[in-house]
């Protein structure tokens, strides 16, 4: 079992214990979580990049759920506020810094999932 495991502390430990009984099962959700999440950050990139707020959004309250099944449920939260507060106002710009910090911690919240990955398998 992976209850000695030292999760990374961005990833919420309670959670993964709960919700996944074995190492394997951990693993595979894991590796598919890796596999979908570089196209779908691409494509938030590439509608930050045309300005286009609703393919943003779309896109970030499609992946905030799968961020919150690998462990990330404070990045998740965030996600789901971010993604209520830019439907919300029709002034949001999507190219602002604060749109631009969560893609980042988007990309490196992927990076200690693999990290993660690589430890488990």
């Amino acid at each position: 079992m992976f209850e000695t495991h030292q999760f990374n502390e961005t990833l919420d430990k309670e959670f993964l214990m709960e919700n996944y009984d074995t190492q394997e099962y951990l693993v595979e959700v894991f590796g598919d979580f890796l596999a979908l999440m570089p196209e779908e950050i691409q494509e938030i990139r590439a509608g930050q990049a045309e300005g286009d707020k609703d393919k943003v959004v779309k896109k970030i309250h499609a992946i905030s759920s799968a961020v919150g099944f690998v462990g990330g449920t404070e990045l998740s939260d965030q996600m789901k506020r971010f993604e209520v507060k830019a439907k919300n106002d029709p002034d949001f710009d999507i190219t602002n810094e604060e749109s631009t910090a969560l893609i980042n911690q988007l990309d490196a919240f992927i990076g200690i999932i693999k990290e993660e990955h690589e430890q488990l398998s």
